[in-house]
């Protein structure tokens, strides 16, 4: 008798979008969406109005720090928080606390405030908010998914915040050129009520088997620390994380800015332009990377993610062409998406479920640690040097 071959499954592009099929991630997805578009309305407004009223590179890189910073400090209760209560219930609560902070920005700039401090200060206080928020968000996917789609639905969720760096970045641009900031500011807060109202119709996480515990969650946070740094395949994705976050992240939340008043010379209209690139890049790549990203090792896509994002960087600190500076941000949109996504769908599926909200955590603090360090660092140091050199550097 003659062996039958093996079956051969084909993958296409049309297996890029699978957990949409699944009703309650669709809702959640789109929910997404509308949320970090409208932070991206914020992450546009802020960086502007600290540079109107000050001039300067280095209290751009003090605003992220004081955004940054708080959703490191929180991880430690945030993570387990994440285990042990209601992923929904978490989410519901944060989002009502962000969108008044959001709202605040807007009512602090429509009274003519012009205090950077005042805007550090609300900084801070978003930063907290937003740290408990994050973890229960990523964590939340694996909720509503079955573990089969979950690199898919992980994917996806990556290409909504990407698409939304595409969507938000470019209405902020309008709205800063016609209506001003502070719309800006109150377009996110209204988001965060929209969320709000979409998580009400979506399904309550089970109890979780850490909810009866008694003990504390520095405790646990530090069990699940315990945990991650013996498994090298945690610990690659955070050096990785950190390294992104440390020497490119601030490429976004610093230097793009510095770069369309100093070196292209250019209106709002092409500031939002340049940021929405860096999420066009992502968008661009997604499709591929859904349907095919499962035919290739992970440290590959890893270590060519890095390298791409590296040559990104460079290609940029070379020019003063505005152009160039467009495929520049788009190289390292494509990039980031893919580092992002191995990473976090690495995490997601090797961790077991009891302490995947303390790994997540700690995932995203590496990154909320490290961007805003890079981003008090290179600030200054663009403001001496120019921001062309320390971009190149850092490439």
């Amino acid at each position: 008798m003659s062996e039958v071959p093996p079956k051969i499954e084909r993958t296409n592009l049309s297996d890029a979008v699978t957990a949409l099929k699944i009703r309650e991630f669709r809702r959640f997805w789109l929910a997404g969406l509308v949320s970090n578009s409208g932070g991206w309305l914020q992450g546009l407004a802020s960086p502007f109005i600290m540079y109107e009223m000050t001039q300067s590179g280095t209290w751009v890189g003090t605003s992220v720090f004081a955004l940054m910073i708080p959703m490191a400090l929180v991880g430690p209760f945030a993570g387990p928080m994440a285990d042990r209560l209601s992923r929904r219930q978490i989410l519901l609560v944060c989002e009502v606390l962000l969108g008044l902070i959001a709202i605040s920005n807007a009512i602090f700039w429509w009274a003519g405030i012009r205090e950077p401090l005042a805007y550090v200060a609300i900084n801070i206080i978003y930063g907290f908010a937003n740290g408990y928020a994050l973890p229960a968000w990523q964590a939340y996917v694996a909720d509503l998914v079955p573990r089969g789609v979950l690199m898919n639905a992980i994917t996806l969720n990556s290409t909504q915040f990407n698409a939304a760096r595409a969507i938000g970045p470019s209405l902020g641009g309008v709205l800063l050129a016609v209506s001003g900031p502070g719309w800006a500011f109150f377009g996110n807060g209204v988001s965060f009520f929209l969320v709000f109202v979409t998580l009400l119709t979506l399904p309550a996480t089970a109890p979780s088997p850490l909810a009866g515990r008694k003990d504390s969650q520095l405790s646990q946070f530090a069990k699940g620390w315990a945990y991650a740094k013996t498994q090298k395949t945690i610990m690659t994705g955070y050096l990785a994380a950190g390294l992104v976050a440390v020497l490119g992240a601030p490429l976004i939340q610093v230097h793009i800015i510095l770069f369309c008043e100093k070196v292209f010379e250019v209106d709002e209209f092409k500031f939002g332009l340049l940021m929405s690139t860096y999420g066009i890049g992502a968008i661009t790549i997604a499709p591929w990377l859904a349907a095919f990203g499962t035919k290739f090792k992970k440290s590959n896509l890893l270590i060519g993610s890095l390298a791409l994002y590296g040559c990104g960087e460079l290609l940029l600190s070379s020019t003063k062409e505005y152009a160039i500076g467009l495929l520049s941000i788009f190289i390292v949109g494509c990039a980031h998406l893919v580092m992002a996504t191995t990473t976090n769908t690495t995490l997601q599926l090797y961790v077991p479920e009891p302490v995947r909200g303390r790994v997540m955590a700690m995932y995203l603090m590496v990154f909320t640690i490290g961007a805003p360090l890079g981003s008090i660092i290179q600030g200054p140091l663009a403001d001496q040097f120019g921001p062309r050199w320390v971009v190149a550097i850092m490439g």
